[in-house]
């Protein structure tokens, strides 16, 4: 009885995976019939959708007409007694003028004339984000997925990346000059970076002190060290009291890099925000008249054809939908 219960079983078992085996091969089947029919379909009346095609691009070359090319570039800085997160909402402050089109609050912010501020389409700062945490940033926040309870990822406070868009591809040199003039304007900003100096240069005068000790130790134990070698000659405990001569140079070339690190900084980056990456003049367009040709001639065939479709086949479809 057993056995056979389980015979049956086993044969249920193969009917079914033999029927889901018909059942995905009929539906294969059934989805290569359809695209063969979707593009004989279109195959038979590509007059039409050709028309259609045509129109869509006609009105995207007048959609075109009616709008204002813009131009984009960015910029990569370094902040400089601040973090990037705190340098970077400040700046969006611009963007919030941008978005609601405060002209008179941005050529005040900017130190530009209207006429300029007008051709500024948007600017909008992002940080890096440093996700392996090896103090380098690898990625722009562009989609602003910074989340600080996230404790894997953090901010590189070294570089910040500015985007702008402009509809005059000219304005970048001035606009870069109004955005270090807006930066320059705070004076929590600048003082922070006096501050910031202050501490370097107390740094390089440290480091100065302990390399002159260095080597006035280093002078001393040369010039003792054939007297003391002359007085434990017969010392079976000489090699015990020698001293490891490298230990200063070691000490040494420490400090000496540390010093060129703060005076590179000290030289480099004076204001508080340095360049790394200047705008560049692009000469390309953001939204070129291709682009729009392209993609209304696109949605304009393919609505084209869904009525085409629809029109052809309207008494199959409406006996259809009646079952």
């Amino acid at each position: 009885m057993a056995e056979s219960q389980k015979e049956v079983k086993e044969i249920d078992l193969l009917e079914l995976f033999a029927s889901i085996g018909k059942g995905i091969k009929n539906m294969f089947f059934y989805l290569i019939k359809s695209l063969a029919f979707l593009i004989t379909f279109g195959i038979r009346r590509a007059h039409w959708l050709a028309l259609f095609a045509i129109a869509g691009g006609l009105i995207g070359l007048l959609f075109y007409s009616t709008t204002s090319r813009y131009y984009t570039s960015n910029l990569i800085a370094q902040p400089n007694g601040i973090s990037a997160y705190d340098m970077v909402e400040y700046i969006n402050d611009l963007n919030r003028f941008t978005e609601k089109k405060n002209i008179p609050a941005l050529s005040l912010a900017l130190d530009l004339d209207e006429q300029t501020c007008k051709k500024i389409k948007n600017i909008e700062a992002f940080y890096y984000l440093d996700v392996n945490n090896d103090g380098k940033g690898d990625i722009v926040d562009f989609d602003k997925t910074y989340n600080p309870k996230d404790t894997t990822i953090v901010i590189d406070n070294r570089r910040i990346y500015v985007e702008v868009q402009v509809l005059d591809n000219s304005i970048f040199s001035p606009l870069r000059e109004g955005l270090f003039a807006y930066v320059a304007k705070n004076p929590y900003l600048l003082q922070l970076n006096e501050i910031r100096k202050k501490e370097l240069q107390e740094l390089v005068t440290m480091s100065e002190l302990e390399i002159a000790k260095l080597d006035s130790l280093q002078n001393v134990d040369y010039f003792k060290s054939d007297l003391d070698l002359k007085s434990k000659q017969q010392s079976s405990l000489m090699f015990l009291s020698e001293k490891d001569k490298q230990m200063f140079y070691k000490d040494k070339i420490t400090l000496i890099r540390q010093k060129q690190s703060y005076q590179k900084e000290l030289e480099m980056a004076t204001a508080p925000l340095t360049v790394i990456k200047d705008f560049a003049a692009l000469t390309l367009e953001e939204n070129p008249k291709s682009g729009y040709i392209i993609k209304f001639g696109f949605w304009f065939g393919l609505i084209g054809y869904v009525l085409l479709l629809l029109m052809f086949y309207k008494a199959h479809i409406s006996a259809f939908l009646r079952y």
